[in-house]
């Protein structure tokens, strides 16, 4: 089996260490970019999208990661669901709020629910990822997060307590993933019937019905 030679590292150690600072430093202006370039693109994106009724509930309920956060009690609220917005800090794309804005419902009054990520130093003295806790107004009976919910309600987490959930990891997923594909996971119906290799925003409307009755004869084929 093989081995790491530990000693070769430690004798180029400097030059590594030098290696990863560049790497990070790249990475970091190549984020910046994307963001340059995208954002007028969901806006553009965001106008379209405002037409289609239910949409972001609808992609919220296709996505896995995002479903298994919530609970059928969450649904009639995120029902109410009108648009979802990441605002990236214009010099450290690390730092972001996820928007998530709410026509008026019976649940809470806040017009937006915030899912801000941030970073502080960690124990190994690198940067690492957090959320802020952010305070939904629940209005009188409604708390969907309550503790004195039935014991049977409270079997999964709701949706909602990720805005007090410090743990950053699936917030990077919703602005890195989740936000960017949404209208390739609207238009292909959820995550699986995506290309693993489609990095854009394209869709094909159309041609959905044509593939399907083309994949049969390949299937075939390799009988």
């Amino acid at each position: 089996m093989a081995e790491v030679d530990h000693a070769a590292l430690e004798a180029n150690k400097d030059e590594l260490e030098a290696i990863v600072k560049l790497t990070e430093k790249a990475e970091l202006e190549l984020a910046l970019k994307r963001n340059e370039l995208m954002t007028p693109i969901f806006e553009k994106r965001r106008e379209v999208i405002a037409k289609i009724p239910k949409f972001w509930p609808t992609v919220l309920q296709m996505s896995h990661a995002v479903s298994e956060m919530s609970e059928p009690r969450d649904v009639p609220a995120l029902d109410h669901l009108t648009d979802v917005w990441v605002k990236y800090d214009p010099k450290d794309p690390r730092l972001f709020d996820i928007i998530l804005t709410f026509s008026e419902n019976p649940y809470f009054t806040n017009k937006e629910l915030v899912k801000k990520v941030r970073v502080r130093p960690g124990e190994d003295g690198q940067d690492e990822p957090f959320s802020e806790d952010f305070k939904i107004n629940w209005k009188e009976g409604k708390d969907l997060t309550n503790s004195k919910r039935k014991k049977d309600e409270l079997d999964s987490a709701s949706f909602f307590e990720w805005f007090t959930d410090d743990d950053a990891s699936l917030a990077q997923y919703f602005a890195l993933e989740f936000f960017a594909e949404a209208l390739s996971i609207y238009v292909n119906g959820g995550e699986d019937n995506m290309d693993d290799d489609d990095d854009d925003e394209s869709v094909d409307l159309e041609g959905s019905e044509d593939e399907e009755e083309e994949e049969h004869p390949k299937k075939k084929s390799k009988k």
